[in-house]
């Protein structure tokens, strides 16, 4: 059995569709939502044991010469509040953003603080819609009249307040011999910080991801993964393509809380560390991944090309809930 599910032509066949109608209505349906569509192409899979998943209580030693990650994402201001138990020691911390409630300077340097204090080596962070005085433009025109009633907080002070991390926006770092790239961009929601249009926007935005790119972290889930809402799912299309055409053997995300936990597609693991709960309780436990070296991760072989048929169970649901939401002119 490959890496995609068997019963595409099942689904296609219940709604009363060829598997070809299926996917040319599908690719209508994006096209005309502003989305672009996915391309074929070869995937590369990550060598098979480069990349594992440590279920709690994490007690389990990386193999020699691995790298513990420890992902945690959507905190908002409420890292003092994480269990103890929670807070396990690793060599790479990565945050996917929403560290603070609304961008607070206190709240920032209390997060770095925790920062400073937790048992890694190494830290790697973006913001998120939520970080609204890292995105200075955002808050001058109307995110400190929004939010602080006017009160304004010096943007460059705030980023300034991390001085224990490598904080990333639309930049790289290689951290351990990893190429890690973090991006705070998400789809249009509700007028927040690096808030950008389906489409276009974003399509620009993902098109400087670097081809060579090992772990990304991203603020919002790409489609069809990690990305559950109480109202369906609402993941990036274009972020996905832009994964899955470079083949990125991890991506670390929140924004969504509750989609947190993991997927694959058979070529990257996608994470939602989404550390609040619905309600705001920071309880969801922190997702922890090894990986072997870098040059292992990187020798990968080629898998069969993409075919037609080739799309999984959860991207056509994903895109029935797109048909069934352009029938209803929403």
């Amino acid at each position: 059995m490959g890496r995609f599910a068997p019963s595409n032509k099942c689904l296609a066949a219940a709604v009363g569709l060829s598997v070809t109608a299926l996917l040319s209505l599908w690719y209508g349906v994006l096209k005309s939502s502003g989305f672009t569509a996915f391309e074929r192409r070869d995937h590369f899979l990550p060598p098979e044991g480069t990349i594992r998943l440590v279920p709690a209580p994490w007690t389990a030693p990386p193999p020699s010469g691995w790298t513990r990650f420890v992902c945690f994402s959507d905190t908002h201001g409420r890292h003092f509040s994480i269990p103890s138990e929670h807070l396990l020691p690793a060599d790479v911390l990565l945050h996917a953003g929403d560290f603070t409630n609304t961008g607070e300077l206190e709240q920032v340097r209390s997060f770095n603080k925790w920062l400073e204090d937790y048992p890694a080596k190494k830290k790697v962070l973006i913001a998120g819609n939520h970080d609204i005085t890292f995105q200075e433009d955002y808050y001058v025109s109307r995110g400190a009249q929004r939010f602080h009633g006017g009160a304004h907080y010096n943007s460059s002070q705030a980023k300034g307040s991390l001085t224990c991390c490598t904080y990333l926006e639309d930049t790289s770092v290689e951290v351990q011999g990893y190429r890690i790239y973090g991006s705070p961009w998400q789809p249009d929601f509700n007028d927040w910080a690096f808030n950008l249009p389906r489409g276009e926007a974003l399509q620009k935005c993902w098109a400087a991801i670097p081809s060579d790119t090992d772990i990304l972290v991203v603020h919002g889930p790409p489609a069809g993964y990690v990305d559950i809402t109480p109202v369906g799912r609402k993941g990036d299309v274009d972020l996905l393509a832009a994964i899955q055409n470079r083949s990125i053997p991890v991506v670390v995300t929140g924004h969504l809380h509750m989609g947190h936990g993991t997927a694959t597609d058979g070529t990257t693991l996608f994470v939602n560390a989404a550390t609040c709960t619905e309600e705001y309780a920071p309880i969801q436990p922190p997702i922890v991944f090894d990986l072997a070296p870098a040059a292992e991760l990187r020798r990968s072989e080629p898998a069969l090309p993409v075919q037609d048929d080739d799309l999984s169970v959860e991207h056509l649901e994903h895109l029935l809930l797109l048909m069934a939401k352009k029938g209803q002119g929403r």
